[in-house]
């Protein structure tokens, strides 16, 4: 979290100072004192991009040293509970945040010694510019827009209006959790028990996965979060004698853990010309396919569809479809029938990926993810899939959000110099756009022209 705060302060000398200098470039020229006035306009930028970048850097490396003392602390605690307890896991998670946090904080200060985050600022608010002037292009070349749609659209986009660039989307997202005490089926034998005991691996929930006693594999381990203290045992006695025990709740991961994979989110999501805000739902799971998702589209059209989610199907409903794109959702549920799966994303409308091939439409629109260590990898899941949502593909490159190590290759030839501007993964300049082209093309008028929050 103490690096959104950095993103914040970043976003608002964008917002405030950036941008109206880059209007000020892109004025008529002054003849009679050879552009004088644009020229006046570019030096200013450059020093208050500079400034932007001292003000980033301290504050990006005082949070390094911020998570290193966090890591460190908590990773000795977690250290010498799993020694005592056998759980090496533990000990393993504690030892991999800590070195995770030294190295970040090592390399960022790596970056700023030898320029490269300087560099980096310069290339990043030189791609937002240029986004910028991108979907002003798309929208005054987009046909059915009438003069007054343009001018309400520019203005909701923070285009011709004060607020900074970008569409406002405010998301729900949605935090799965489950009952012990929860019966829906005849008998009165608790969902949890049943779902646990069901002899079709399909549809089978094993509650010690669930609850985080044990997972599929050492490498698809999650964090889910018990409301009060259980052991391994507990679920022996609860699962043999229901009524003997007291409810429990278990959530798919804490809120901790939820909040900052949604603050990477609204960081990343801002190199799209997106600015996201998330409102955080609890919301009970009734259903095995909501708990253990299927990593498909029927299966996660089939979810998105169903009641608490009721998202519209564009083929059913069109304009419902897409009123849901201006108010979308992410759900954070627990498993996957392939546990190998973080998450799988659903969108409206087709688009045409990077390398020119073809990214088929799911005809709705959401996203579903789930909880996976290391952190340090898996933090930007949700992101990617939102990524997904706008129709971007799969990519080549740890250097990029939509890598998916599954379709494209770990390593790609920028990924190095990549990670020396940046410091982690980005979307680039060409996914911005691919992004904006599938915006214009799918949301409708009255969404792009609907400021949701300022």
């Amino acid at each position: 979290m103490a690096h959104q705060v950095c993103h914040d302060v970043g976003k608002w000398i964008d917002t405030t100072v950036s941008e109206p200098l880059e209007k000020c470039v892109e004025q008529p020229c002054n003849w009679w004192c050879l552009c004088c006035n644009k020229w006046f306009c570019f030096i200013v930028w450059v020093v208050v991009t500079v400034a932007k970048w001292v003000v980033e850097t301290v504050c990006e490396i005082v949070a390094d040293v911020v998570d290193v003392l966090v890591a460190v602390i908590a990773g000795i605690v977690n250290i010498v509970i799993g020694i005592f307890t056998w759980d090496w896991a533990r000990v393993w998670d504690a030892l991999v945040g800590i070195v995770a946090s030294v190295a970040g904080l090592i390399w960022d200060v790596v970056r700023t010694v030898t320029l490269g985050s300087l560099i980096g600022t310069f290339r990043d608010r030189a791609n937002a510019w240029s986004l910028r002037n991108y979907v002003i292009g798309l929208i005054d070349g987009r046909r059915g827009y009438s003069a007054e749609d343009r001018r309400r659209i520019k203005e909701a986009l923070g285009i011709t209006a004060g607020g900074g660039f970008g569409l406002r989307l405010r998301f729900t997202a949605f935090r799965g959790f489950v009952r012990s005490d929860q019966t829906s089926g005849e008998g009165g034998v608790p969902d949890l028990v049943a779902w646990n005991n069901d002899p079709n691996e399909t549809t089978q929930v094993d509650l010690k996965t669930l609850a985080g006693f044990r997972s599929t594999t050492f490498w698809q381990r999650g964090r889910p979060e018990l409301d009060r203290s259980l052991s391994e045992s507990d679920i022996d006695a609860y699962l043999a004698d229901p009524s003997g025990t007291e409810p429990f709740t278990i959530f798919s991961m804490s809120n901790g853990v939820l909040e900052d994979k949604l603050a990477e989110a609204v960081v990343k999501g801002a190199q799209l010309g997106l600015i996201l805000r998330f409102d955080k739902q609890d919301t009970q799971l009734t259903h095995p396919e909501h708990i253990r998702m299927s990593p498909s589209s029927p299966g996660t059209e089939a979810l998105l569809r169903s009641p608490p989610f009721t998202r519209t199907l564009g083929t059913v409903d069109l304009a419902a479809a897409q009123r849901d794109m201006c108010t979308p959702i992410t759900l954070a549920s627990f498993l996957y029938t392939d546990n190998s799966f973080t998450g799988f994303a659903a969108n409206l409308g087709s688009s045409t990926c990077l390398d020119g091939s073809s990214f088929p439409a799911n005809d709705l629109t959401g996203c579903t993810f789930r909880d996976r260590l290391p952190d340090l990898a898996f933090r930007y899941v949700p992101i990617h899939e939102i990524g997904h949502t706008f129709g971007l593909c799969h990519v080549d490159g740890l250097h990029r959000i939509m890598l998916s190590t599954k379709q494209k290759s770990w390593f790609d030839w920028p990924t190095i110099p990549e990670f020396w501007l940046s410091g982690g993964p980005i979307f680039i300049l060409d996914e911005a756009k691919k992004a904006w082209d599938y915006i214009v093309a799918n949301f409708s008028v009255e969404c792009l022209a609907n400021r949701q929050f300022e």
